[in-house]
């Protein structure tokens, strides 16, 4: 018999255990007692159980599976590892292990119930089977080819319909083989690389693979892979993106690109040689005439001499136009920027102008407030110029053309109003664009190829400015506003004391010209003896090495297109040769692009003239230097 102190003890054992522990009568099935498990587990208190038969308290899931258990318990036996579902008070439905004996307590026959809740591990494993079959249904309907692959063995342990669709071979033929044995890798160097990847990181994202088809056809693929526990083993999930199709455009896109930079490279040396084949006969052309006005003295041919002068100055400075707009659009032309006032800049434009007398039969006047701007000088003259020259072109004689400077706001404005034809309204905005004019007669006595517009909107963009016309028709004339920012500075006052003295104009210099042009050599040579220099001439470089030796001239004029050695080349090495180390080197050619000029000041050259160049900027030139 058990004495009060084993019961006290079995009492503790009961009521502290985490098992969920009841005691039921065999025959009544009314509750007798139950553990704080029990409670716990079920939501009840224990004054609501006691006495009360299990039905009343925690309804069965399945009654038949509770009935076929009491009787094994009548019938003598034990019930062991059952899964049993019941249901707690607040409605849950609870999955336990259940083990049942029957036992007597105080005499009576009772039946001794312990359950392990395993409803955490049965709802995990049914989230589990849930996402597992989710994962299915997604990796099968997925459009993107995906595959699992074993990382023990390489192969494939399952694969989507989009991939069987993409690799051409069945699903039969897939599963259970490597994608070595398959001849998928096209670079086994791709294979070893993602494979590196995954074993350090566990995953690989947008690796870029070169695939074979069951066809032989190549494929390029953009592929995401994770490593994943796939049946209980290491596996990698990839999933990839057909993108053979955009390699491809790039791949065209690559090659229009390069097609375009051979094409641009190709233009570029175009206008470098026009401009050195169109410049070289200008230069010796505007050298002949310096010779030829320092000789006549008929008046006759000197109006005929004045005729080419201005006909040479005007093929001069379309070919000028021609090229910048060529270097504009490519982006070749770089500003160099300096504060620049603007009224002084125009007031130099057209005093320009009178001089060479292109004013003579028009109104021309300045006018306006003195305004600076960060701009380049040499290319804000050039718009200033375009748009007066457009203006006298379309200006009868006796008209009026007036050049206007005014700050408005941030902004320094200049406009230059005409009195001349107008603008028609069918022209419209496209007065800006290249190669566009006003319709003119066969004998298109006004000249011009459409570019100067072009030119002066592209320059003025590039300071960051807007330009804009207005025209009430025909007949109404016309107005062009240049719009660009302010300098937030002012203007340096002008000079108003005497002008500097002009340097002697009888300096006698020591002269060199290297040039393989006879032509233009001897044009220059004969101009230059006239202006009272002494000069040496040479047709290549070698001859011009040593003159400079031999002759050791003050200022050496060299071209830089010679034959065999170049200009730039013979700049170092006359730099190298000690007689000629003092010899102020000018590059006088017909490259004039601001690449042209780094490179001769590069090579050692300390001035660049383009051709031509004025005969009497020239000669003053020699003099100053």
């Amino acid at each position: 018999m058990m004495d009060a102190a084993w019961a006290a003890r079995l009492q503790a054992v009961f009521e502290l255990s985490p098992t969920i522990l009841t005691v039921t009568g065999l025959d009544d099935g009314r509750i007798v007692e139950v553990n704080d498990a029990f409670l716990l587990a079920t939501g009840y208190s224990r004054n609501e159980v006691i006495g009360r038969s299990v039905p009343e308290i925690a309804v069965w899931v399945d009654p038949a599976q509770r009935e076929a258990g009491l009787a094994e318990l009548r019938a003598g036996r034990s019930i062991r590892n059952v899964e049993a579902r019941f249901r707690a008070k607040n409605g849950r439905d609870i999955v336990a292990i259940a083990n049942a004996d029957v036992v007597a307590i105080d005499g009576r026959p009772c039946i001794l119930t312990a359950l392990i809740d395993i409803t955490d591990r049965v709802d995990a494993e049914a989230a589990l089977r849930q996402s597992e079959q989710r994962f299915a249904q997604l990796f099968h309907a997925n459009p993107l080819p995906m595959t699992i692959v074993s990382m023990r063995t390489h192969r494939h342990l399952d694969v989507n319909e989009a991939a069987v669709r993409h690799s051409g071979y069945t699903r039969e033929e897939l599963l259970g083989r490597t994608k070595s044995e398959l001849g998928f890798w096209v670079a086994p160097d791709q294979r070893d690389a993602l494979l590196h990847q995954l074993m350090a990181s566990g995953q690989a994202r947008d690796f870029e693979v070169t695939f074979r088809t069951k066809t032989g056809e190549e494929r390029q693929l953009l592929t995401n892979s994770e490593m994943i526990a796939y049946e209980g083993e290491p596996a990698v999930l990839s999933v990839s993106v057909d993108i053979t199709e955009r390699k491809l455009l790039e791949a065209q896109r690559e090659a229009r690109r390069e097609e375009a930079e051979t094409l641009t490279r190709t233009k570029d040396e175009f206008l470098a040689i026009l401009s050195h084949e169109l410049r070289n006969p200008l230069g010796a052309i505007t050298n002949a005439l310096g010779v030829m006005d320092r000789l006549v003295t008929s008046n006759d041919l000197r109006n005929v001499l004045g005729i080419i002068g201005r006909q040479t100055a005007r093929l001069t400075r379309l070919v000028d136009d021609l090229l910048d707009v060529a270097r504009v659009t490519s982006g070749k032309i770089a500003l160099q920027l300096e504060p620049v006032d603007l009224l002084e800049l125009a007031e130099r434009c057209v005093r320009g102008l009178r001089e060479a007398g292109r004013a003579r039969d028009h109104h021309l006047v300045v006018e306006g407030d003195s305004i600076c701007v960060d701009g380049d000088p040499a290319r804000l003259e050039q718009v200033i110029n375009n748009l007066l020259d457009n203006a006298l072109k379309y200006t009868s004689q006796g008209g009026a053309v007036r050049v206007t400077t005014e700050r408005v706001g941030g902004d320094a404005v200049l406009r230059v109003r005409d009195t001349g034809e107008g603008i028609g309204t069918e022209l419209g905005a496209r007065v800006f664009d290249l190669f566009v004019q006003e319709p003119q007669a066969l004998d298109r006595s006004r000249g011009g190829l459409g570019l100067g517009l072009a030119l002066v909107k592209q320059l003025v963009e590039l300071h960051g400015g807007s330009v804009s016309f207005t025209s009430r028709g025909r007949g109404h004339g016309s107005e062009f506003t240049v719009r660009l920012p302010a300098l937030v500075v002012r203007a340096e006052p002008r000079e108003t004391g005497a002008p500097p003295a002009d340097p002697p104009a009888n300096r006698r210099r020591r002269v060199l010209i290297v040039e393989d042009n006879a032509d233009a050599r001897e044009g220059l040579r004969l101009l230059l003896t006239l202006a009272g220099h002494e000069v040496e001439t040479s047709e290549d470089a070698s001859s011009g090495l040593d003159k400079l030796r031999t002759f050791q001239p003050e200022i050496a004029l060299i071209d830089i297109g010679l034959p065999g050695v170049d200009g730039y080349t013979l700049a170092r090495m006359a730099r190298q040769t000690p007689e000629a180390r003092a010899t102020y080197l000018v590059a006088l050619t017909g490259y004039g692009q601001t690449e042209d000029r780094q490179k001769a000041l590069a090579a050692g050259f300390d001035s660049h003239m383009t051709k031509p160049v004025d005969p009497a900027k020239l000669c003053a030139f020699l003099t100053e230097h």
